[in-house]
């Protein structure tokens, strides 16, 4: 492979410190005015052409990390185009104002006519609304790659043509060529400035990814077990608002100003509506407590990916029934401010227990930004991704559109697959031989409620009914439950206790074994533990 000349490399490095100056200017933009921002939009595009299997094995792989490390995967990738780019610039622009221009104006039509539709948003964004978010900073980067490269490459030509000039003594006795090395040299002075610039730029955008990058991986402890255990077992009946988990497709939760905030119901409708947040306060309230379980619950080895609190909010046939739903429409569209969407049959949406919640813990408790603020979707016995956040329109249809992760492969329905958690012993616990001990856990089904559990102490070969807490200490029906079981292992050595759940119609939970994707893991939670005589 021939190697670059020196020529050459100077021009891609400046491509490369002025494409790292756009995704500073990016990457600060969307940390200040958040999703969605052009990055982001990109790396949700990239996961439309990964297969079902490669993506759940990178997810496996890097667990919190992915979506982080998509992000900074887009940023280096744009770092890199820039270097491409300025290797295509070079010959058809000069160093002029008019070319900064010609470059920038190519560079911003190419990421609204080009990336933009390959990653899914439309051209101009237009299948995210076109927000500010997304098109403010790409902008400012366009012009901020434009402007920097036309300057370093003028630096590096001038230093070229001083060079050239110096060899030539004639040229350098006359009086209009010193004039011209003069006007060189400020023009080589302002090319090392820029790109000292554009050296602090890539230091700068490596930072604030890299900060986005450990943000996202921030990880609640969700439904975690405690180290207390007392009752019903060391998992509290509720789960804390800072430790309640949180799974989206952005690494910082957008920022909605509540004031400004309208939720617009639009569409197949009679009278379109728009509500603010005192809107939705002054309606009929609702209040109970439920249990929301992310998709990608792992079952076979357990998971953290659950958990329970209490919310407020209006019924959404209530909104439904103020706009007044044409006879045709049979679907209901979800937008939200990050761009994500999803979709319901109109019969589920009209469910009683389909609400927009604004509250989240103590009456009168506002959403967390991260959990949704100012108002979010929920739906009983449906996993966490068919309950959009940061709702922002809701749109009654004639036909279904898939969603965000619908569009990704994921199940269209998502309704909670029965399942069941051992919580104590802890994996590797030592347990008495020859007298009983008591094993915890706790169990979900969603809107169908559980009505038994039962535990085994030799792998499943034979099982013995668990002790369910009574519904009112739950906290209510969509809740999930707490469990308590004796068992006695009768020799020593390694001990695998298992647990498996009884839905409210009776189904008993799926023990084979299958990964979230598409449509929720099944299997039983096992539990090794050494059986001591000690």
């Amino acid at each position: 492979m021939p190697r670059m000349s020196s020529a050459r490399r100077a021009v891609f490095v400046a491509g490369l410190l002025a494409g790292a100056t756009a995704v500073f200017v990016m990457s600060v933009g969307r940390m200040v005015l958040g999703p969605p921002g052009f990055l982001d939009t990109i790396a949700d595009g990239v996961t439309l052409f990964i297969p079902l299997d490669v993506f759940e094995a990178v997810l496996g792989a890097l667990g919190p990390f992915a979506k982080g490390l998509a992000f900074a995967g887009v940023a280096a990738g744009a770092v890199l185009a820039g270097g491409i780019a300025g290797l295509a610039f070079v010959r058809i622009a000069r160093t002029g104002l008019g070319d900064a221009l010609f470059i920038s104006g190519t560079t911003w039509l190419l990421a609204e006519l080009v990336a933009l539709p390959l990653a899914g948003a439309g051209f101009f964004g237009t299948d995210l609304g076109a927000p500010v978010s997304l098109h403010g900073p790409l902008l400012i980067a366009a012009l901020a790659y434009g402007f920097l490269f036309a300057g370093i490459l003028g630096g590096v030509r001038a230093a070229a043509d001083q060079e050239t000039a110096a060899q030539d003594e004639t040229a350098a006795q006359d009086e209009a060529a010193a004039a011209g090395s003069a006007a060189l040299s400020r023009r080589r002075f302002m090319g090392r400035t820029l790109s000292f610039l554009g050296v602090g730029a890539l230091v700068g955008a490596g930072g604030s990814v890299g900060l986005q990058v450990l943000a996202g991986a921030r990880h609640p402890a969700g439904g975690r077990p405690g180290s207390v255990v007392s009752g019903f077992g060391p998992t509290p009946a509720l789960t804390s608002i800072e430790d309640f988990y949180r799974v989206d497709k952005n690494l910082i939760p957008p920022s909605v100003d509540g004031e400004s905030w309208r939720l617009t119901v639009d569409g197949l409708v009679d009278r379109p509506q728009s509500y603010t947040m005192a809107d939705l306060r002054a309606k009929d309230r609702q209040e109970a407590f439920r249990t929301l379980e992310c998709i990608s619950y792992q079952v076979v080895p357990g998971d953290d990916l659950i958990s329970n609190q209490r919310w407020g909010g209006v019924r959404l046939s209530d909104l439904l029934d103020e706009a007044g739903v044409k006879p045709e429409a049979r679907f209901v569209l979800f937008e939200a401010v990050d761009g994500y969407t999803e979709s319901l049959p109109l019969e589920v949406a009209r469910d009683p227990l389909t609400w927009v919640a604004d509250e989240m813990g103590p009456p009168g408790t506002a959403l967390e930004p991260a959990h949704g603020y100012p108002a979010r979707v929920l739906i009983a016995g449906r996993f966490g991704m068919k309950q959009p956040k940061w709702l922002t329109r809701i749109t009654l249809a004639a036909a279904d559109v898939d969603g965000y992760w619908e569009q990704r492969g994921w199940d269209r329905q998502a309704v909670v697959v029965t399942m069941s958690r051992i919580d104590w012993p802890r994996p590797n616990d030592d347990v008495p031989v020859g007298q009983p001990f008591t094993v915890y856990g706790i169990a979900n089904s969603g809107d169908r409620g559980i009505s038994r559990v039962e535990v085994s102490a030799d792998d499943g070969s034979t099982w013995q009914d668990a002790e369910l807490e009574p519904i009112a200490d739950p906290l209510g029906s969509l809740t999930w439950v707490r469990w308590r079981g004796a068992v006695t292992v009768p020799t020593t050595g390694v001990v695998r206790l298992t647990a498996r759940a009884t839905d409210g119609q009776g189904d008993v939970q799926d023990g084979t074994p299958r990964s979230p994707l598409p449509a929720g893991a099944t299997g039983w939670h096992r539990v090794r533990v050494f059986a001591t005589s000690g």
